[in-house]
């Protein structure tokens, strides 16, 4: 008889993830996993220049999950463009903490700024896993909350659940977009309102087409997504990313 390895911890996670309808989803699993650490953040996605556009930034973040009031001040103030963590992933490919990036960094009256603020939401250290992707892009998932020392076995933890994490948004985002491209716009919207619960006729009427005419358009999208009835398409399409 095969007794089970002592993997369930980790099956779950992976198995949450896949599952995951939506990013934030994504987040909460991360968040669930990491918070015995003191994790209360998860900031990340694709690195940018610091001379990006802000549209372009907005476009290579995945995950924004900060405490209550951090996001809407860091975003307002466009401290991305002044983040000492941000100016060290320009550079560095390595994992560091919050701590490295503030000692490393060329400009003290940033770190002032965003260290002494950052604390006002309880964010007095963090830990960087700095992800290589395929193409020659880094992506990077921050860890921030207690101050700390991440153990190895911490970090080790932090690496896998970042690297599996940011590897899961990228497929949904692929998948989005192939999907997106395969769906008529009249496909989508059809799906969109059957998600929200409405009947094909009601769906006729906010569209103005017939009730025939959206039968087609959702069958349609079925076929296209696989779907055995609508309902299995609405969530395949939630999970996608195409509706939400």
């Amino acid at each position: 008889m095969l007794t089970s390895l002592p993997l369930e911890k980790t099956w779950r996670f992976v198995r949450r993830i896949d599952e995951a309808a939506d990013d934030q989803s994504i987040e909460r699993a991360l968040l669930d996993v990491t918070r015995p650490l003191g994790i209360v953040l998860i900031g990340g996605g694709v690195v940018p220049s610091l001379k990006a556009p802000a549209q372009e930034i907005r476009n290579r973040t995945l995950f924004q999950r900060f405490p209550d009031g951090w996001a809407e001040r860091y975003n307002r103030c466009r401290y991305i463009y002044r983040d000492p963590i941000v100016e060290r992933l320009q550079v560095d490919r390595a994992p560091f903490t919050w701590k490295d990036a503030y000692s490393s960094s060329a400009h003290a009256d940033n770190v002032t700024l965003i260290e002494g603020e950052a604390k006002e939401f309880g964010l007095r250290g963090g830990f960087v896993v700095p992800i290589a992707l395929l193409d020659g892009a880094l992506a990077a998932i921050s860890f921030g909350g207690a101050d700390k020392e991440f153990s190895p076995d911490d970090r080790s933890v932090l690496g896998f659940v970042a690297n599996y994490a940011i590897g899961a948004v990228l497929q949904r985002r692929c998948s989005s977009r192939r999907s997106c491209d395969v769906l008529s716009p009249r496909e989508h919207d059809c799906l969109l309102w059957a998600a929200e619960g409405k009947t094909d006729w009601e769906i006729a009427t906010i569209l103005g087409i017939s009730k025939p005419t959206v039968t087609k358009h959702i069958l349609s999208a079925r076929e296209k997504l696989g779907a055995v009835n609508k309902a299995h398409a609405i969530v395949l399409a939630l999970r996608q990313g195409i509706i939400g």
